[in-house]
């Protein structure tokens, strides 16, 4: 595999990844319209949010996979996103079972809320911190 920078680095996987994020990136406008034209849907806004944030990260990783410094940024968000959101998700799905034993539909929170949002903050915070991380640096990659 080419690590050069070049932009043929990583081509195959960058074109695959943005064919993934063409349905994505039009689940999550269909999404928009829908939340806009009609009643607020709590759930259809994370579904939203979570899609729209994964397909920013496929084009992330499709228009500048090629670049060795944006590449080791998009480890740092996905690492951020996975740490927080499983953190999201731990309480979410454990924390009824201890305080609400009783509850029939307590780690759906964890499933459905927020893991998902725990997910969204994590890359969003990571994105960033890894931004103003670079800044201080001299990174001159822009992503």
């Amino acid at each position: 595999m080419n690590e050069s920078g070049t932009p043929h680095a990583y081509m195959a996987q960058r074109i695959l990844v943005g064919l993934l994020a063409l349905p994505m990136s039009a689940y999550a406008l269909l999404m928009l319209v829908g939340l806009l034209s009609a009643r607020f849907d709590l759930m259809g806004a994370i579904f939203g949010l979570c899609t729209s944030t994964l397909a920013a990260l496929c084009w992330w990783f499709a228009l500048r996979g090629h670049l060795a410094a944006s590449r080791r940024r998009m480890k740092f968000v996905l690492g951020g996103g996975f740490a927080l959101g499983g953190i999201g998700f731990a309480i979410g799905f454990f924390g009824p079972l201890v305080w609400a034993p009783d509850a029939n539909q307590g780690p759906l929170l964890g499933i459905f809320f927020t893991g998902p949002i725990g997910f969204v903050l994590g890359v969003a915070l990571a994105w960033i911190y890894a931004r103003i991380r670079d800044r201080g640096m001299g990174d001159s990659v822009v992503a």
